[in-house]
């Protein structure tokens, strides 16, 4: 594979597009931890000016305690270091020209020598022009972007693996086209993958909304995330995140060019596992809810098939991954598609996650608003489907609100804190079990033969460095010891 990866990234100038969020913070430490001669990190920000950006990236980026090591390494110099390795570029993913004013454009897609973007809104619940705009229009702008710097030796889009939630058995890293989306159309509406129609029915739908209400925000709000639901469903996604990131990935390759593009397609990314240090997280990712709310002893019971496999992937073997498909691929025109995943090589069974939170909590409970510690916390229970857990959720929550609902009318409102909190509790759970229900009874699992591939061609230096390989996941070490103590001590509130 030519030079190691750490000689790879000296002097390269790269574009970091989404460099203030989860993962891209820990893909940019990584460079600079291990490689200071890097040339320049541009990082697109959403600002009004050059001082506002520089303001965020410190805050967001530079103060993050992620970069802990390199404050250490640097001293006194750590903020001028940083200064003059990351650069804020004013813009925006949704903008032509990633929102760049043209002097600034001109000027940095002449230097540019890899464009990464992990910008995205990952939302479930999200609006749907907002989810379009960013997650598929986003990854166009950045394509072209990328065709218009000369220099350019790679291109890394960063999807999700869950693009293929429609589907069952083994999922290759291949591709999406128009014939393997899971449409339950049958062929009476326009292609999932005519984004432009999509774009137009947003236009009219937001030209109704405000004709009809004028001033009413939360209606249009509101009606935009019933939009999205209801075009992911029609074509067979569960939510508007995984359905305008398939979008994405069509647009990205029929968009690239002769321009070397890598998908990467992660699970769901959770943290770190070693690098810089074990635990670091930012923000709750897709099982941390379950977590959370199971620690706080709102959740012991939840649907989940008897075999249920969670694919999830700690962050920094994620980073690992991209910066070593950048290397292979650099200068290679083509499109490369790889699954930063676990499902097939290390599978983490729903019961595994389950018995290492008891285990944790039980000896680490969480404390409620009044600082008293919650000990009973109970071993959690599976059911088996949703009508069971419909059912369990009726006898137990939905029965006695109605009955406690009229015992407060009756008692003129003693009971309406408790009620108040049941129904929170209830309509909480709910909403966990309708978010998860296309993943918890999910029935694909993603082939990784080409991550496992680039894993074995690294130098042995380089797999000590980059380290991406899954089977040494530890799954009960990794959730005990790491990933939710560092989730209570970074999220947890």
């Amino acid at each position: 594979m030519g030079v190691d990866m750490v000689e790879f990234l000296k002097d390269k100038d790269i574009l970091v597009v989404g460099g203030t969020g989860f993962l891209g913070k820990v893909f940019i430490e990584k460079i600079l931890r291990v490689q200071g001669d890097v040339g320049h990190i541009f990082t697109l920000v959403r600002a009004i000016d050059l001082q506002s950006a520089q303001a965020k990236l410190e805050k967001e980026v530079f103060c993050s305690d992620l970069f802990e090591s390199l404050r250490e390494r640097y001293r006194d110099g750590y903020s001028r270091f940083m200064e003059q390795k990351v650069i804020p570029v004013v813009g925006d993913v949704i903008s032509d020209d990633l929102g760049m004013q043209e002097k600034t454009r001109e000027e940095l897609s002449k230097r540019v020598d890899i464009i990464v973007n992990t910008a995205a809104t990952t939302s479930f619940y999200e609006r749907y022009d907002v989810a379009l705009n960013v997650n598929t229009m986003g990854a166009a702008n950045v394509v072209r972007f990328g065709k218009s710097c000369p220099k350019l030796q790679i291109l890394c889009h960063v999807s999700t693996a869950y693009v293929n939630v429609g589907r069952s058995g083994i999922i290759r890293e291949e591709a999406l086209t128009s014939a393997e989306a899971p449409s339950k159309t049958g062929g009476t509406m326009p292609s999932p993958w005519d984004v432009e129609c999509e774009r137009e029915l947003i236009r009219k739908t937001l030209e109704e909304i405000r004709t009809l209400n004028s001033t009413q925000d939360k209606i249009e709000k509101r009606q935009m995330k019933e939009l999205a639901e209801q075009r992911a469903r029609e074509f067979g996604w569960p939510n508007a995140y995984v359905f305008t990131k398939a979008m994405a990935e069509v647009m990205v390759d029929h968009l690239r060019g002769d321009i070397p593009v890598v998908i990467v397609r992660p699970s769901i990314i959770e943290s770190t596992l070693s690098e810089p240090f074990p635990g670091w997280i930012e923000g709750q990712r897709m099982v941390d809810p379950l977590f959370i709310a199971y620690g706080k002893g709102q959740l012991s019971r939840f649907p989940a098939a008897p075999n249920l496999i969670v694919d999830m992937i700690p962050v920094d073997m994620v980073a690992n991954g991209m910066i070593s498909c950048l290397r292979r691929h650099a200068s290679n025109p083509g499109l490369y598609i790889y699954h930063l995943t676990t499902s097939v090589q290390n599978p983490l069974l729903y019961f595994t996650g389950i018995k290492a939170a008891y285990e944790y909590f039980k000896l680490n409970p969480c404390k409620d608003k009044k600082g008293q510690k919650i000990i009973n916390i109970k071993k959690a229970k599976a059911l088996h489907n949703m009508e069971i857990f419909r059912r369990y959720m009726t006898l137990h929550y939905k029965i006695p609100l109605q009955i406690l609902h009229v015992v407060d009318l009756l008692l003129c409102g003693f009971k309406r804190k408790q009620y108040n909190r049941l129904l929170r509790t209830y309509n909480f759970v709910m909403k966990l079990a309708q978010l998860y229900e296309p993943f918890i009874f999910f029935e694909g699992r993603f082939d990784n033969a080409n991550t496992r591939r680039l894993w074995e061609e690294l130098s042995k230096e380089d797999a000590e460095k980059f380290k991406f390989d899954v089977k040494c996941i530890e799954w009960t070490d990794y959730l005990y010891h790491v990933h939710i103590p560092g989730l209570m001590k970074h999220v947890s509130s």
